[in-house]
């Protein structure tokens, strides 16, 4: 059924959550490379820039530990729930599902194990990216540590965001949460 409960919290992880958090980073990189020329704009304009990056990085934190802790309290348990003894029609067992065709094994093997891990560390990232644009905000788009730093971070945080949710599509194509 495409509109179940589980159905519907999974879209809301991976489309809303996943989603807002991809287009949002990558919304950050743009601006973050097309405010870079400090030297545009009055100091007032410079200023409006900086608060309104920081606060699109803080914003993408908040949306990326959204999607983070929904994934691992709402979306993973009834992934790994174990099917009773004598089950024979795994659909509500994902992960069982996926575990008893060697074909789809890898996409528990290797693509659960690093959605389970790399969203953590993006959320982290992207939280050190909020925290330094906020606290750093005056000299944001002037200092080229803090602009390099700072790209560096969405940069990383976009690549992993991007790969996990590859991944999720993967898993879900094959092994929907139902």
């Amino acid at each position: 059924m495409l509109f179940s409960g589980r159905s519907i919290l999974t879209m809301l992880h991976g489309i809303v959550f996943g989603g807002v958090a991809l287009m949002a980073l990558a919304a950050a990189l743009f601006a973050a490379s097309s405010m870079m020329k400090p030297e545009e704009g009055s100091d007032v304009a410079r200023s409006e820039r900086s608060r309104t990056l920081a606060a699109l990085m803080a914003g993408i934190a908040v949306v990326l530990w959204m999607t983070v802790i929904s994934g691992t309290y709402i979306i993973f348990p009834p992934y790994r729930a174990p099917p009773p003894q004598g089950v024979v029609d795994l659909v509500q067992y994902p992960r069982a599902r996926l575990l008893a065709n060697p074909d789809t094994a890898w996409l528990h093997a290797f693509a659960m194990e690093c959605k389970e891990h790399m969203p953590w560390i993006a959320a982290m990232l992207a939280t050190a990216a909020g925290f330094i644009g906020i606290r750093y905000r005056s000299v944001l788009l002037t200092d080229p540590l803090v602009r390099r730093l700072t790209a560096t971070l969405l940069g990383i945080c976009f690549a992993l965001v991007g790969f996990a949710a590859l991944l999720g599509t993967f898993v879900n194509k094959v092994a929907p949460l139902e």
